[in-house]
């Protein structure tokens, strides 16, 4: 679970570092950054809801304990009015209107709730530790299923975009899948949004010459990886 929050965070990070430095008027890079806004949110949307439909329940059942999980939910509720503006301005904006500050300010409007409930949440499940560990762990495959489930073209490519694949020198499979399944991701589903993916903060890519000082790492899509440096 530290893992998938950390993607969210990454994400969340690579939104607000970029908002302010879109190329001026250009309208295609602005079109792309809001889907990925769209995407970031819809990933969420889909984390928090899989989390308080199966997996808080799964836990109360192992726990014994009603409401074990309820200080969590409550947090989701903490962020949730400021989170919903934000996707709505990120679904409703015209790319030619759009405003770096403004999204900016929306991020800020509820960045730090979203990011406490996200370190708290992983202190609860650490709590866990005096529960049956085999319970607590088919649990999170349960929960790890209904994630998986997802939209491959739009959340997929995010997942694996802000996946921190080298954290601990790279121990960690995750996500949990195969190892072919990047590779579809980046290849298949990546491409119909391909503009939208130079926006995630962990790209494997190839860095080119364009002149004799300037490096621009290049995604496997063919775009230039925005806010990247050599």
């Amino acid at each position: 679970m530290a893992l998938a929050h950390n993607g969210i965070i990454r994400g969340l990070n690579s939104i607000y570092l970029q908002a302010p430095n879109l190329p001026a008027n250009d309208t295609v890079v602005a079109r792309d950054f809001l889907i990925y806004c769209q995407c970031w949110s819809e990933s969420m949307h889909h984390h928090h809801d899989a989390e308080e439909e199966i997996f808080f329940p799964d836990i109360e059942n192992v726990t014994n304990f009603k409401g074990v999980m309820e200080q969590n939910v409550e947090q989701h509720r903490a962020f949730t009015p400021g989170f919903d503006k934000f996707y709505d301005y990120c679904k409703t904006c015209p790319p030619k209107d759009y405003d770096g500050a403004k999204l900016r300010s929306l991020v800020q409007d509820f960045a730090e709730p979203l990011v406490k409930h996200l370190h708290d949440e992983i202190e609860t499940l650490r709590a866990l530790d005096k529960y049956d560990s085999k319970r607590v762990k088919q649990a999170y495959g349960r929960l790890e299923k209904s994630l998986m489930a997802t939209d491959n073209y739009r959340i997929a490519p995010l997942v694996f975009g802000t996946a921190d694949r080298k954290y601990e020198g790279g121990i960690h499979n995750f996500p949990a899948v195969p190892f072919f399944v990047p590779y579809i991701i980046n290849y298949v589903f990546g491409m119909r949004y391909r503009g939208v993916w130079r926006f995630n903060p962990s790209t494997k890519g190839r860095y080119i010459i364009i002149d004799s000082k300037i490096l621009v790492l290049v995604s496997h899509s063919g775009f230039p990886v925005m806010g990247v440096s050599p």
